[in-house]
């Protein structure tokens, strides 16, 4: 499934997360969206990325590709010199 937005109140496990309008309320381990009418829907992944179309959601780490309503991997991480240990013996 895919939804706009990351908007999330942090919460403790097990426990529901209130949306940001202070109004609706989603499960735990999910994430709040502005749906279509303005108001909040729940993507069923916590710390889900909701997509512009107000109706999708990608997980984390994804972005959302309307164009063809799949989750795209997104890698823009740089990359990184490998160190030295500092244990040597």
């Amino acid at each position: 499934m895919l939804f706009t937005m990351t908007i999330e109140e942090k919460s403790e496990p097990n426990k529901d997360i209130i949306c940001p309008d202070a109004i609706s309320v989603c499960p735990a381990n999910s994430t709040c969206c502005v749906s279509t009418d303005g108001d909040y829907s729940c993507c069923p992944i916590e710390q889900g990325v909701c997509c512009a179309d107000h109706i999708h959601c990608c997980p984390s780490h994804y972005k959302c590709d309307l164009k063809i309503f799949k989750c795209d991997r997104v890698f823009d991480a740089k990359m990184l010199e490998v160190m030295p240990s500092l244990n040597k013996n």
